[in-house]
């Protein structure tokens, strides 16, 4: 061993090696992720978050959907991770899935392609230029398949219940409808790339020719180039990119714009599926899966932004700002006018719509008007008793129905099946009024109707649960369909009932789609049910509605009603009432408001902001109404109003009220308080703390009102209260027009509760 100054001389030669050998390494790994940085799939990674970061927008919103943010409340994931067609989830739904996702993900490589190319002038030197392009600009894409098909695997297993076999079935059907359409659209492109080459060849004729124009010297120097080390030529091959400084930059951009034609094509392609599809819509069959139909939408929007972008650069901005202005001047002066209609209503006669304004409504609202209502609906309750047996007094029924989209009908559903059951088939001669809130009263004016075919003779067990399953059937499907592929495409289309022409919307597909699920049962209008209520075989039925112009509600009723459209108190000084409701069949009655469809007065009861259109009124202005949960969410104002009004034979006449609130949410619940604040909770707080607490309000209140209820009944009057509270606190079915399998069994499962059990005991001992 050799000795040196600071130690043996064989260590000192080892501890320089050790250094050489990092300093090395270090090299290696600067130059490694200089080459990675500057790879080709990097650098368009980086420029889709540096330029036109709006076509961002739309992955965000696809992975935001299916990881559960964005949409969740309406069910959203559901579009993509148990698409539906033909009313089943298999390998057919997901293979048109898989369609339309690889259409979007064509027409976002296709566009970006047409934008970002000329910072990336060595792709116009390889073959099949878009090939490469697609290929090292696949990281959102991949990424975006892999967490689709993850969240699938566990919505499948856990939310749908299906088997690893079927869940393995369903993503062999969504991959294949991917790659089908890649493959589709490379062949294409492929061909493009032929059909390039020859046209060069016919435009430069020999060789030299072409060599004397690419090679031209002296070109200027290109400011948007990207400088690009590397590209994957194939999936598992890594190339130099070529340098293409010596090549004509006027030859690069004629190959490029050559590609950017043959890719422009697409867009057209997509725009003319949309309005075969729109034309279609009354077709089972062309009603593929909502999520298809917006995949299929986006990729439109994403060509149409590029193509907007590429041609017009600079002047985009300015020409949008014409364009909404002219869209503006065009639906101010009635030139573009979809605006959605209640069927059956006519609005041709604009002269002879009713006044919309406070003194129109005082004075046609009147007190004498409502007296006489008052003796129409006191006849109805004297043919409701004389179903009874003479001398006796019975319990007199009145139900309301809390809103809350499919869970809130099936939820009904599953209520008033149980609650017959029990009684025996006595419940609904007890009743003697129904109403509420959008879902719920889906739920209700199915089952009543059911009720009615019994009462018919018609051969059927109303109890049987095939009738919850219908009333559980997917809507959303049929709504974001028609949302994506009628609504923004072809908004101009229409159809007739009688001489009276209506858009065929969104709205339009959920009554199709709800007669649908219903076996049409509900394809009625609101006069046929007029008879029937006034001879006390059924109970009466009133949907609401919110106007809103000012808040009031919209009562629809075969029955005149408008005892139930003002308070009976009297200020001393004052001659007026304080109108806060209309009754629609006699406000409208000149529109022939009796031949309101049935379907058009449920989806006026459950017009959820956005999802469904709002219905215009032929009133003069005009006025839309929304969902009757913006008003009272449980339908409890309706139903006390008119006890009230009815209190004197209601005491001299039945042994008491048994009022029933079937309501989809837990009552008196408390959502978690958050322990610290971040910055959006300071910001948004205080914007939204109002709507978070919306039914939370209206329940104090109407409990307040149902206190001062129990004083007019005095010993007679028996609240009774079913509430849908989920297994798993953080399981909730979804408020939304779509319900999983695991939320339908869930929903059933609350009924079992103690708390409802306990209702259920309550109500077989007051109906004895």
């Amino acid at each position: 061993m050799v000795w040196g100054r600071n130690g043996p001389a064989k260590y000192q030669t080892d501890v320089s090696l050790d250094h050489e050998d990092i300093k090395l390494l270090q090299v290696k790994l600067k130059l490694l992720l200089v080459k990675t940085y500057y790879s080709f799939p990097i650098q368009l990674l980086l420029l889709h978050f540096r330029k036109y970061q709006v076509l961002l927008i739309f992955w965000a919103i696809f992975f935001s959907t299916i990881n559960g943010g964005f949409a969740k409340v309406f069910g959203g994931d559901a579009l993509y991770l148990a698409p539906e067609y033909l009313g089943n989830v298999n390998f057919y739904s997901t293979t048109l899935l898989g369609l339309a996702t690889g259409f979007f993900i064509m027409s976002w490589n296709i566009t970006t392609f047409i934008l970002h190319t000329s910072r990336f002038k060595f792709l116009a030197t390889t073959s099949q230029p878009f090939f490469r392009y697609c290929l090292n600009n696949s990281i959102i894409p991949l990424t975006f398949l892999i967490c689709l098909l993850v969240r699938g695997w566990q919505y499948q297993r856990y939310q749908q219940l299906s088997t690893v076999p079927e869940i393995l079935l369903l993503a062999e059907g969504f991959i294949c409808g991917v790659l089908f359409v890649i493959f589709f659209s490379f062949f294409y492109f492929f061909n493009a790339d032929k059909n390039i080459s020859r046209r060069l060849e016919r435009r430069f004729g020999n060789p030299r020719n072409f060599l004397r124009t690419v090679l031209k010297p002296g070109q200027e120097h290109d400011e948007n180039a990207l400088p690009v080390h590397n590209y994957f030529s194939s999936p598992f091959r890594i190339r130099r990119a070529r340098n293409v400084d010596h090549y004509n930059k006027h030859y690069l951009d004629s190959i490029l714009k050559q590609h950017h034609f043959a890719a422009m094509i697409t867009v057209g392609c997509a725009l003319v599926f949309l309005v075969i599809l729109a034309f279609l819509m009354d077709y089972n069959v062309c009603r593929i899966p909502a999520g298809a139909s917006v995949m299929v939408f986006f990729a439109f929007l994403i060509g149409i932004a590029g193509a907007y972008a590429y041609l017009l650069q600079t002047w985009a901005i300015p020409v949008l700002l014409v364009m909404m202005f002219v869209l503006n001047w065009m639906t101010v002066n009635n030139l573009l006018d979809n605006r959605n209609k209640a069927y059956g209503l006519n609005y041709r006669q604009p002269k002879e719509r009713p006044a919309y304004n406070v003194n129109s409504l005082q004075q046609f609202f009147s007190e004498e008007r409502a007296r006489r209502d008052k003796e129409g609906t006191l006849k109805i309750l004297e043919q409701w008793k004389a179903k009874f047996p003479p001398g006796k007094k019975p319990r007199l029924v009145v139900m309301n129905f809390s809103g809350g989209g499919i869970r809130a009908a099936a939820w009904s559903m599953n209520v008033l099946q149980r609650l017959d059951t029990l009684t025996h088939g006595s419940l609904m001669d007890h009743t003697m009024l129904l109403t509420g809130a959008s879902g719920g009263m889906m739920g209700a004016s199915y089952y009543r109707e059911l009720y009615h075919l019994k009462r018919l003779g018609k051969p059927m067990n109303i109890q049987d649960t095939a009738y919850t399953e219908r009333i559980s059937r997917d809507l959303l499907n049929s709504v974001f369909s028609a949302l994506a592929v009628n609504d923004f495409i072809t908004p101009f289309r229409s159809f007739k009932i009688g001489a009276n022409r209506y858009a065929k919307d969104r709205g339009y597909a959920f009554e199709m789609q709800l007669n649908d699920n219903t076996d049409h049962v509900l394809e009625k209008t609101i006069r046929d049910y007029q008879l029937p209520e006034q001879q006390a075989i059924i109970p009466m039925l009133i949907w609401n509605a919110t106007i809103n112009a000012d808040g009031r509600r919209l009562l629809i009723s075969p029955q005149p009603i408008s005892y139930l459209c003002a308070p009976e108190y009297k200020y001393p000084t004052r001659a007026v009432r304080d109108v806060d409701g209309v009754d629609f069949t006699q406000y409208f009655a000149a529109q022939h408001a009796m031949d309101l469809r049935v379907t058009s007065a449920i989806r006026m009861c459950a017009t959820f902001p956005y999802v469904l259109p709002n219905v215009f009124l032929p009133s003069d202005p005009i006025v839309d109404v929304m969902d009757a949960g913006i008003r009272d969410n449980f339908g409890q104002e309706t139903n006390l109003r008119f006890l009230y009004t009815f209190r004197e034979w209601i005491n001299e006449n039945t042994s008491g009220v048994v009022y029933i609130q079937v309501r989809d949410t837990r009552k008196n619940d408390i959502r978690p308080i958050e322990k610290t604040k971040t910055l959006s909770n300071l910001i948004f707080d205080p914007l939204f703390t109002m709507q978070q607490h919306w039914s939370a309000m209206q329940d104090f209140e109407q409990d307040n009102q149902v206190n001062y209820m129990e004083g007019y009944f005095p010993e007679k009057f028996h609240r009774v209260i079913f509430q849908y509270v989920p297994q798993k606190e953080d399981k909730a079915a979804a408020l939304s027009w779509h319900l999983t399998s695991r939320e339908k069994i869930d929903i059933a499962g609350a009924l079992d509760n103690t708390a409802n059990q306990a209702s259920f005991d309550y109500v077989l001992k007051l109906m004895k």
